[in-house]
């Protein structure tokens, strides 16, 4: 076995991290190893999105020791997700340089949305796939996600801000335990869950289904009450787990057969997150499965390797929602990824920078369904705002930035709002967006021209057949405008005649 041959997913939840590697045999996947450490980064999380010191370290150290089983492992076959509590940090790219160094991988920050999207495919292994609409519930540690349907894309997908760990804090801060506080936040997540119920309800789920630490926990206490094996949970189960911590009265004092000291300190805010689901949904039984987000983060990247990426269904769903124009956006698109494979090689520019390239391309007229003025600032809001299945909040991000400034003037701190490993593919594709919004301009396939791009360290060449730009006065202005614009990324952009036609230019 080569480390080629293998696949890591990285799941840093706001209570445990777990990491999975997989082996690559006959086409599927295989899981050979497994490490998980509780890390509880939301608790060392004030209510400003700091982090203290003592969890940082944690976190940093759990992350290097993930590190050395990844070393090796090609970065492509590798994909880390951060969660809620990542969503919330304060400083999230000062974090993330030094989180993403000891991994030695980026670590791609995702929406709950998203996040519950990778829990139910995660929730799926195991499935027949032709049984009933189920409904799945994933207690983190600080957000819940609900997740229904019965295919592999979910009907229903929502991450609501209340978690183990969060809830504990917010309902039991001091330890203390009381039916009272109990009840509040109780009716507090009933009014978040009410706003489901006719989702819900018109999926028509037979079936309900737990995954990970929380409901875990809760299913080992109830095999260690009662001396049995592992079974489903039904709703008498946590009606006597919530007396049961009650009559404790502190969090500290919950000392409950089949509950491990990691999870103790926790356990009051996930087991009442837990009773208020099953209430919401009047949920009598809810079976557990052993599979997860980590194992969705999985199936998802390997899915995108397989070339069943959902991010390609998303970009056509919504380019259909907002009207774009298909025949210009697919002239741009072709022109910037002729560019970008004559330039590619040289800025080590990898498959993953040109379908990015590629979305932003088919999206950067999206913003014409709002208004055609500042249209650009419109395509850039809906891409970076918009929940969208498969990206993470970076893709999202870097492809805002594309469409925010792919016309009109470029700020000198345009490059600040992303992260820095980020940088140089950003202003190499920003290049090949406006040279092809530029030229595209006409809205005309017999306007474009053959070209050549070279790429050196002054910047780019680009060559054009003798002549053209006298005929086209109006691109010639724009790409003098281009000139001045790039140059203020650090973009030199130079001129040039095109002899014979380049074999990979655009209509040769």
């Amino acid at each position: 076995m080569t480390d080629s041959d293998l696949y890591a997913a990285v799941d840093l939840g706001s209570n445990s991290f777990h990491m999975l590697v997989a082996r690559r045999e006959h086409g599927e996947l295989r899981v050979i190893d497994r490490i998980r450490e509780m890390v509880r980064i939301a608790g060392g999380l004030d209510d400003d999105g700091r982090l203290d010191a003592e969890t940082r370290e944690r976190a940093l150290g759990c992350l290097a020791r993930f590190g050395q089983r990844l070393a090796g492992i090609p970065n492509r076959q590798i994909r880390a997700v951060g969660t809620q509590t990542f969503r919330r940090l304060q400083s999230p790219r000062a974090f993330l340089l030094v989180a993403e160094t000891a991994l030695g991988c980026p670590i791609d920050v995702i929406s709950g949305r998203e996040e519950a999207r990778l829990v139910w495919l995660g929730a799926r292994l195991g499935a027949a796939p032709e049984e009933d609409a189920r409904v799945v519930l994933d207690i983190g540690g600080g957000s819940t996600e609900i997740v229904a349907g019965h295919s592999r894309d979910p009907a229903l997908a929502e991450s609501l801000q209340y978690g183990c760990v969060s809830v504990t804090r917010r309902a039991f801060g001091d330890g203390r335990v009381t039916a009272h506080r109990w009840d509040r936040m109780s009716e507090e997540i009933a009014e978040e869950l009410l706003a489901l119920q006719p989702a819900l309800r018109a999926i028509g789920w037979r079936r309900a289904v737990g995954t990970s630490g929380t409901i875990r926990a809760v299913q080992s206490m109830i095999a260690a009450r009662d001396g049995e094996t592992p079974r489903p949970i039904t709703v008498d189960d946590v009606a006597d787990l919530r007396d049961r911590v009650l009559a404790a009265g502190h969090v500290g004092a919950v000392d409950l057969p089949g509950l491990s000291s990691r999870r103790q300190p926790v356990i009051a805010g996930g087991l009442l997150v837990l009773e208020a689901c099953m209430e919401a949904f009047t949920i009598e039984r809810l079976d557990i499965s052993p599979y997860a987000l980590r194992e969705g983060v999985l199936i998802d990247l390997f899915g995108r390797l397989e070339q069943t990426d959902p991010r390609e269904t998303t970009v056509q769903a919504m380019a259909e929602r907002f009207g774009v124009d298909r025949a210009q956006a697919d002239r741009v698109r072709d022109f910037a990824l002729t560019g970008f494979e004559q330039v590619a090689e040289f800025h080590g520019l990898r498959r993953a920078h040109r379908d990015l390239l590629d979305w932003a391309c088919r999206l950067h007229e999206s913003g014409l369904g709002i208004a055609h003025s500042q249209y650009q600032l419109h395509s850039a809001y809906i891409v970076e705002h918009s929940d969208m299945a498969g990206f993470s909040r970076q893709e999202q991000e870097l492809m805002a930035f594309l469409l925010r400034y792919q016309r009109r003037r470029i700020p000198a701190d345009a490059l600040d709002a992303l992260p820095e490993r980020l940088h140089q593919a950003a202003r190499v594709l920003l290049a090949l967006v406006r040279l092809s919004v530029a030229l595209c301009r006409a809205r005309s396939d017999s306007d474009l021209p053959d070209f050549a791009l070279q790429s050196d360290e002054r910047g780019l060449k680009l060559r054009l057949p003798e002549g053209w730009l006298g005929r086209h006065p109006l691109s010639a202005r724009s790409l003098a405008i281009q000139r001045t614009q790039l140059a203020r990324l650090g973009v030199g952009l130079k001129l040039g005649k095109l002899g014979t036609p380049h074999p990979g230019a655009a209509g040769s």
